[in-house]
């Protein structure tokens, strides 16, 4: 499948929802590009739908991509992390321990209406 991306802007933050393969391409494009989209709107709050299809990604490239990010993680103030798909919970929660680890408050959400609520809230 074709990478594609959505940004939606809501008041105060952005949606970023990305599909296509489950690579270590496409998850690092889809998180610079939702970064990218935040920075260029001047918001410092992410929800990222993470639809990417296919099996996880090993340790060592879920390592990859999340450090990767890390930096553009932190200038973030708070990021909503929604996988709703069946790959592993334990590599999903590897993601974000990687990036919280590095300093990202991130959280790992199961639906957008939860991770929307996370990222509204004060705080």
């Amino acid at each position: 499948m074709e990478y594609q991306l959505k940004i939606e802007e809501r008041p105060g933050y952005v949606i970023a929802t990305g599909w296509g393969d489950h690579t270590i391409a496409n998850a690092s494009r889809f998180l610079r590009e939702a970064h990218e989209a935040c920075m260029a709107r001047g918001l410092d709050l992410l929800v990222l739908d993470f639809r990417l299809d296919g099996p996880s990604l090993g340790p060592a490239g879920i390592f990859a991509v999340t450090a990767g990010q890390a930096e553009a993680g932190k200038k973030m103030r708070k990021i909503a992390y929604v996988d709703a798909s069946s790959r592993e919970e334990s590599r999903k929660r590897f993601a974000e321990t990687v990036a919280f680890n590095r300093g990202v408050n991130v959280r790992l959400f199961g639906t957008l209406e939860e991770a929307c609520k996370w990222i509204e809230a004060p705080g």
